[in-house]
């Protein structure tokens, strides 16, 4: 019998914190839910340790070795999941148990894709930030944001539009269907690799799949509560696939090329640069013109997506404006900085001045915001989670019926 539900988790090297995502949902007693590793480690370090639970039927695991590409990782271990829907998590990552329930919903009303909110995180050991604000996160606690469990159906159509004029970045902020923390008929990516020879392609599986499903789902609905639990780790796949040896922002040199058959053509709206903004961009156009939906492309806002390349890294400045300098030619120095200085206004400061109220209203206790100390592994931030939301006492399957 087809399980409901399998939980991916495409890893490479990241072990401890696999294997503690793999234990979380293997504690659930229920037989409805699979959980699917595809391991692409320089090592079988995480086949030892995952020996022990190796006997659980639920679990899927293969060991496929280097040379493996990232975007081929998460292609395999979609192609290994047997559940009716799919749901992608990171290695430091956990999910709500609630979501085997929110499942059975979306199955029962025939929804092709259903995604919940980003408000339960869970912070590893060593990856606290400095006070601001009165606020301090440190390392090994779960933060719990204020949430309603209000739902709603979305026409994912806006939100394309929404993503191309703030550069194809920062895809998270708006209301997309999603593989990577959302739930999808797993019948969906069949369609999409029947149309495009692939599940995923480009370098970001996550905004290629968000994309390619805005083009292919009718019924998706977005619930305000939490589905899974986000972690942060202090171990960057980044840094270990090549870029602490390099420190280069050179396309050539990205880890996401790394181990491709066929050579990867780079978007040439977006700059030569290796950087999140610019992985998402170049993503995010790979979708878009695979599906043909070029139009779309009319609205996109290369200022934008260089504000925000510049907010995250100043260092970077010169780079930028040498790719404005050749994709805008009859344009001054001073025009460019000029249109640069007024995407920033309309963006990344703008949403600086959001965070920063958001952070007042916490402190001032206008908004829920708790942290829960001394959780060691995402193991006990399941648990943890769990006695919060029976406390809030939202039953998530009135809300979704609301909104039908």
């Amino acid at each position: 019998m087809k399980p409901l539900i399998s939980i991916l988790i495409a890893t490479k090297n990241r072990q401890k914190y696999c294997l503690s995502a793999v234990e979380s949902i293997l504690k659930l007693p229920n037989t409805n839910i699979q959980v699917v590793v595809q391991d692409n480690s320089d090592d079988i370090t995480l086949s030892e340790m995952l020996k022990p639970l190796m006997s659980d039927s639920r679990l899927v695991y293969r060991y496929t070795p280097p040379p493996f590409s990232s975007i081929d990782n998460f292609n395999a271990v979609i192609e290994l999941a047997t559940g009716e829907y799919i749901c992608l998590i990171g290695d430091d990552d956990g999910i709500n148990p609630e979501i085997i329930e929110a499942t059975a919903w979306a199955k029962l009303n025939n929804i092709d894709c259903l995604v919940g909110n980003l408000k339960a995180n869970y912070r590893w050991e060593n990856t606290g930030e400095r006070q601001f604000l009165h606020l301090k996160i440190t390392g090994s606690s779960l933060i719990l944001g204020d949430f309603n469990g209000n739902a709603k159906r979305v026409d994912a159509k806006k939100s394309l539009e929404q993503l191309v004029r703030n550069g194809c970045t920062n895809y998270m902020e708006y209301d997309f269907p999603k593989l990577y923390h959302g739930i999808v008929k797993r019948d969906i990516f069949e369609n999409i690799k029947e149309n495009t020879s692939a599940y995923l392609k480009g370098l970001s599986p996550d905004i290629y799949a968000a994309i390619s499903l805005a083009f292919t789902i009718k019924n998706f609905v977005v619930i305000d509560y939490p589905l899974t639990i986000p972690g942060v780790c202090s171990v960057s796949s980044s840094v270990q696939e090549g870029e602490q040896k390099s420190n280069s922002k050179d396309i050539e040199n990205i880890p996401h090329l790394k181990g491709r058959k066929i050579p990867y053509v780079w978007e040439e709206s977006v700059p030569k640069i290796y950087c999140v903004q610019t992985i998402w961009a170049d993503s995010a156009f790979a979708a878009i013109r695979e599906f043909k939906q070029e139009k779309l492309l009319n609205n996109f806002d290369k200022y934008m997506l260089c504000a925000n390349i510049l907010d995250a890294d100043s260092t970077l400045k010169s780079r930028v404006y040498d790719f404005l300098h050749v994709s805008e030619p009859s344009l001054s120095k001073q025009a460019l900085n000029q249109k640069v200085k007024q995407a920033m206004f309309k963006g990344p400061y703008k949403k600086k001045i959001i965070r920063i109220i958001g952070r007042i209203k916490r402190v001032l206790g206008f908004e829920k915001y708790i942290i829960i100390n001394n959780i060691k592994d995402i193991v006990d931030a399941t648990k943890e989670l769990n006695v919060y939301l029976k406390g809030t006492k939202i039953n998530i399957i009135d809300k979704l019926d609301e909104c039908l």
